[in-house]
């Protein structure tokens, strides 16, 4: 089953509102463009209407020229005839040609005269007609030119109010942009209260919903993590008394019991370190204390770490060491770095066969300091990687282990907002290259 497309809240609403602008401005353009016409017309008709009253009142149409020159008139002029009742043939015309309807209503008519369209107007007075026409073609490119010229403001305004409707949109969503990178941000060991401060009302809701679960989630693991530590600590007492007991039981063992005693004895070993990793889990998924921090080399806690396994690996024929050791510090607790990389280089021995090598090495760049090891172990399949992290999870079930060594590495890298990732060596060899990263500090 196909999942929905997830689509952008930003870009739904910046669409919507230019889509709306747009009609908007359409309807307005072609409002004005049509208003600008009419009043272009009425404008043109009222000049027709004033050039026959003053024709008329001032007698200039006794100026006009008896017997004007044909064709001498620029088309785009008005035409003026004027006639009188006692003689059939225009009295003074400005187109003799032009054989205007002298039985025309007075007012305004638009008909043919000549094979062309003409808008006329007929005053008529006692004694005399006078009628005024202009082409109807010229008219309309008249009214034409003025009317796009009240397009011009909505086709640069449009794409103005575009540009406005996606800043005022970014604007409005910056908060809830902040937001999501807040809530990115939080882990087991940061549930921050979001701020509704600045927040759109109708988000408001949603924002102290959020912070609810949050607050719910919270008590959740907190109550997991000390359920595990109390569970650790009554625990250990009684198995540390059963190592004790077993101890001095031993000699007293039949030697055919032997085998099976030391079983018994290595089960109560297991059983201690699991539960010495709950209770560094529980203590790396604790909420971390500032004034517990201070300023860590990390290169003394590489060496720290290889000394600590330094026997085993002998023992076994490993070969373990450090190939490149750059001076870096990081803000953290001491202990906390200690940990992680003694998990992850207890792993590379775990999982390195004898004879092997483990390289470790201290690397600085884009303001992080980042400490690697590498072993030249079987590798993880590429498609359990993503498991690795995860509590209790275990790559080969025949190799000894707890699964929590990565679990508490993953803890502790979160509680300080640093890195940790795992992956198969690519340069021929088998192995893995496991690492972690912490904000470096001066």
């Amino acid at each position: 089953m196909s999942m929905p497309k997830i689509r952008s809240l930003r870009n739904q609403l910046v669409l919507a509102l230019c889509v709306l602008v747009s009609i908007v401005g359409v309807v307005q353009g072609v409002s004005s463009y049509q208003l600008s016409k009419a009043g272009m017309s009425a404008l043109l008709d009222l000049r027709l209407e004033q050039a026959a009253t003053r024709l008329y009142s001032s007698g200039l149409a006794e100026s006009l020229p008896a017997i004007p020159a044909r064709g001498s008139q620029p088309e785009r002029d008005i035409v003026v005839t004027v006639w009188k009742d006692d003689i059939e043939t225009p009295y003074r015309s400005t187109e003799p040609a032009l054989a205007l309807p002298r039985d025309a209503e007075a007012g305004f008519l638009t008909t043919d005269v000549g094979g062309e369209s003409w808008r006329i107007y007929t005053l008529r007075e006692p004694g005399m007609v006078v009628q005024v026409a202009q082409r109807s073609r010229v008219r309309h490119e008249l009214a034409q030119a003025r009317s796009i010229n009240t397009l011009w403001p909505m086709i640069v305004l449009v794409p103005l109010v575009w540009l406005a409707v996606l800043l005022v949109v970014r604007r409005a969503l910056r908060r809830l942009t902040r937001l999501g990178a807040q809530v990115q941000a939080i882990d087991m060991t940061h549930f921050e209260q979001l701020s509704t401060s600045g927040v759109p009302t109708e988000i408001r809701p949603f924002i102290v919903s959020i912070n609810k679960m949050f607050e719910r989630l919270a008590q959740s693991i907190e109550g997991e993590r000390k359920f595990i530590s109390d569970a650790a600590h009554e625990l250990r007492t009684p198995l540390t008394a059963l190592q004790l007991q077993a101890d001095n039981l031993q000699p007293h063992i039949a030697p055919g019991n032997q085998a099976r005693f030391r079983e018994l004895q290595s089960g109560i070993r297991r059983s201690g370190r699991l539960i010495a990793q709950l209770l560094r889990l529980a203590r790396a998924d604790a909420a971390l204390q500032p004034d517990t921090l201070t300023r860590v080399d990390v290169t003394k806690v590489v060496v720290d770490a290889v000394a600590e396994v330094l026997p085993i690996a002998m023992k076994r024929g490993i070969d373990i060491g450090a190939d490149e050791m750059a001076s870096a510090h990081v803000r953290a607790n001491e202990a906390d770095i200690g940990i992680a990389l003694r998990n992850l280089v207890s792993n590379a021995i775990r999982y390195t066969p004898d004879g092997g090598k483990v390289d470790l090495s201290v690397h600085a760049r884009d303001g992080m300091v980042w400490i690697e090891v590498v072993d030249t172990g079987p590798g993880i399949d590429e498609a359990l990687l993503p498991r690795v992290f995860d509590r209790f999870f275990r790559a080969n079930a025949q190799i000894e282990g707890s699964g929590l060594g990565l679990s508490i590495v993953q803890a502790i890298v979160n509680r300080y907002g640093g890195a940790a990732n795992l992956r198969n060596r690519t340069d021929g060899q088998s192995g893995i290259v496991a690492s972690i990263g912490f904000d470096a500090v001066p």
